[in-house]
């Protein structure tokens, strides 16, 4: 039975912590109980006895009795020290973060039994980098990955749940009061409708004037609920409210009616506002983020412009389904210490990226250009690049990129161009630059090939297969989409929907052009001029008789070295064009078979069995492309008597016969010069008359290279 996923959001505080997650009956979030109790304290605890680890309340009743070691404070000052001392041991923070993660997400399953993380939300009073890498580790450490994972500070899961309410509570402006010993704050939001989500702005107003916290210790209600009332008048001025939230210690009681607050509550409640109190708004602010992340991957329905958060969209300019489309690298709105991401590109042609950043609210757009100087050299369409985008602050952006080459079809250099800039400062750009947009490239879920039988190339991504087909047009037949490429294409690259799709069409009899358009048109790697020609090809495949689909067969096995496959089928092609054939297939057609055929054998040394070949080649076809292999091979067999009833009886003009014998002599030439012609002469005199092991070694490894012409699949 399927484990029920469960969108989850955690308020990580340094007393009170409390988990919350997605009820999908009630379409709202839902407060989870650990040990009886919504609030969990934030404490450790590590029994003498054992070693083992109590969380929340077990852990604050063990240390009570004696039996271990009590542990606080392992979520503040992070970036000051990461460290906490536990008995005498310093034991990294992060660690201990995680070890609270596990024993207080275990509450889940009184949810659902099995009930596992869908996606979870953790958010803090403020995150900064030391802190969202320490939750990033400790999350890692329970198997969450990086995808299922989101870190917000308490203002933006304010406005989470603020705007997730019915849209009458946040018409107008909402406020929030929270109050605890620390003091009385308020936290505002401005809703302005004048754009397309609201955008929506955060303030922060503390009121330790009127209330500091300390009253708490011995309460007076008529004092504290006077001075709150003038703390409520302080903001409130000239602001349209629509909705109020308390929430903390000092308000503990008013949402069932029994608090200090008489006056202060009236005025609350002014002017037919609502009012709501709790102490959970934190925890399911979080759960809301990871309903909309995690459940849909959907944009919030508003535009957060709060300090702490990215104010523009970083992206490149990309294809998909061949239409223009922005690749974002960074989303407006995003906690800076949450903007990391990784993407895989393919570039066409490019030596410049332009990063480019926009502002949702005005439009204003600039760019940044990043030089990629010392490109490797490759065709185009094949360098992939990884680009991982982080930000040390609000503005600092920081961008690497990495070349991954293009699979094992170009292997990669490793090399990595990075460049810090100002997303404030970046130069204004108008238009789009020539050869700017990039292909955005899949990223394998697994590092596990593809093996296509006839080339022995290993494919590792959709867009290698793409090239491949591309490159390989005669050799796509119908087995090519075999179980085996649907599970690939299913597990390793994550597109179960195009193997689906691809399984059906075949299934259903589709031809093989169509079953390869589904596949191109899926991928954004060819452009529909590509593509059209490739289906042409195909459709051209289609109306060959069987003779040319054979002679095509063998033309590949020649050209990927499976030689004695090759000689099968051109044996089988020369018997049938002499006989059944013979006044079907042209002269060209025989020529050029006979001709290819000469080649296998050359490349097999028989060099007797292909100068016959040569010589029928020539005999049907008397042209320079024909006379020139079949010299040569004369000239490798030594024949020179050949040569000369040759030129006699064709007539051969001298000039065209000295410049074929001289070409050979240029390639003569060249190959005993040749790195490989090299290898094998100091092989050979490795043995000098003795057999010695390296010899052996040398003669093993030739021979088996050798062998390989001869493979039989």
């Amino acid at each position: 039975m399927e484990r029920q996923r469960l969108m989850v959001g955690y308020d990580l505080c340094a007393d009170y912590s409390q988990i919350s997650y997605y009820n999908t009956e009630k379409e709202e979030p839902d407060s989870v109980n650990f040990d009886g109790q919504n609030e969990i304290p934030t404490v450790l605890c590590r029994l003498f006895s054992n070693g083992e680890w109590l969380a929340g309340q077990q852990a604050l009743k063990a240390a009570e009795a004696g039996n271990g070691v009590l542990v606080r404070d392992f979520i503040v000052r992070i970036a000051d020290d990461p460290m906490v001392d536990v008995a005498g041991e310093r034991m990294e923070k992060a660690g201990l973060i995680g070890i609270f993660f596990q024993k207080t997400l275990k509450a889940l399953e009184t949810v659902c039994e099995g009930a596992e993380v869908g996606f979870i939300t953790i958010t803090m009073e403020d995150v900064d980098l030391a802190a969202a890498d320490a939750l990033k580790r400790a999350a890692a450490s329970m198997g969450i990955g990086a995808q299922l994972l989101a870190l917000e500070s308490h203002r933006l899961s304010y406005e989470y749940y603020a705007l997730s309410q019915r849209r009458e509570l946040w018409t107008h402006d909402v406020g929030l009061f929270e109050y605890d010993r620390r003091g009385l704050r308020y936290h505002h939001l401005s809703v302005s409708w004048k754009h397309h989500p609201p955008v929506v702005t955060a303030e922060t107003t503390v009121l330790n004037q009127y209330l500091d916290g300390h009253e708490l210790a011995d309460p007076v209600p008529p004092e504290m609920d006077r001075q709150f009332l003038e703390a409520i008048k302080e903001v409130s001025a000239r602001r349209m409210i629509s909705t109020y939230y308390l929430i903390g210690e000092g308000f503990s009681g008013a949402e069932s009616g029994k608090s200090w607050m008489n006056l202060s509550l009236k005025q609350l409640c002014a002017m037919k506002r609502h009012v709501f109190a709790g102490q959970n708004l934190y925890a399911r602010g979080a759960c809301y983020h990871s309903f909309d992340q995690g459940s849909f991957g959907r944009k919030p329905g508003f535009i957060a412009a709060n300090a702490g958060l990215l104010t523009k969209d970083i992206y490149l300019r990309s294809v998909h389904k061949h239409a223009p489309q922005k690749l974002i690298l960074a989303a407006a709105g995003t906690p800076w210490y949450s903007a990391v991401s990784r993407k895989a590109i393919i570039i066409d042609g490019q030596e410049q990226l332009m990063i480019r950043m926009r502002d949702p609210l005005t439009n204003f757009e600039q760019t940044a250009v990043m030089t990629l100087d010392a490109l490797p050299q490759r065709p185009p369409k094949t360098t992939k690049l990884l680009i991982e985008t982080s930000f040390q602050s609000e503005t600092d952006c920081h961008i690497r990129v990495t070349d991954m080459g293009f699979g094992e079809i170009f292997a990669a250099t490793g090399k990595v161009w990075e460049m810090h800039f100002d997303i404030g400062e970046a130069s204004e750009v108008s238009g789009q630059s020539a050869k700017e947009a990039v292909i955005e490239a899949t990223i394998p879920q697994e590092v596990f090939p593809l093996d296509m039988k006839m080339s022995g190339t290993r494919i590792f991504s959709l867009e290698e297969l793409c090239w491949y087909l591309s490159k390989n047009v005669y050799i796509t037949t119908y087995d090519l989409f075999d179980e085996k490429m649907f599970f690939w294409m299913d597990k390793i690259t994550g597109s179960h929907s195009l193997a689906l799709a691809l399984f059906n069409y075949k299934s259903a009899g589709k031809p093989l052009k169509e079953i390869v358009r589904l596949l191109l048109n899926a991928v954004d790697y060819l452009d529909n001029g590509e593509i059209a020609r490739i289906y042409n090809k195909l459709t051209e495949m289609e109306h060959q008789n069987p003779l040319e689909q054979m002679r095509l067969a063998a033309d590949n096995y020649n050209r990927y070295g499976h030689y004695m496959a090759a000689l099968k089928n051109y044996h089988h092609v020369v018997y049938q064009m002499t006989h059944d054939y013979d006044s079907e297939m042209t002269r060209q057609f025989k020529a050029d078979t006979w001709h290819n055929m000469g080649m296998v054998f050359l490349r097999l040394h028989n060099i007797k069995c292909a100068a016959e070949c040569m010589k029928r080649a020539f005999e049907l076809v008397k042209t320079q492309d024909f006379l020139a292999p079949y010299m040569y091979v004369l000239e490798l067999l030594g024949d020179h008597e050949k040569i000369l009833t040759l030129i006699r009886q064709e007539d051969i003009p001298t000039d065209i016969s000295d410049a074929v014998l001289n070409r050979y002599k240029e390639a003569e030439h060249l190959c005993e010069h040749s790195e490989e012609n090299r290898k094998i002469q100091d092989g050979l005199t490795l043995g000098n008359g003795q057999t010695t092991a390296k010899y052996w070694d040398f003669v093993r490894d030739y021979l088996n290279r050798q062998k390989k012409n001869y493979d039989l699949t």
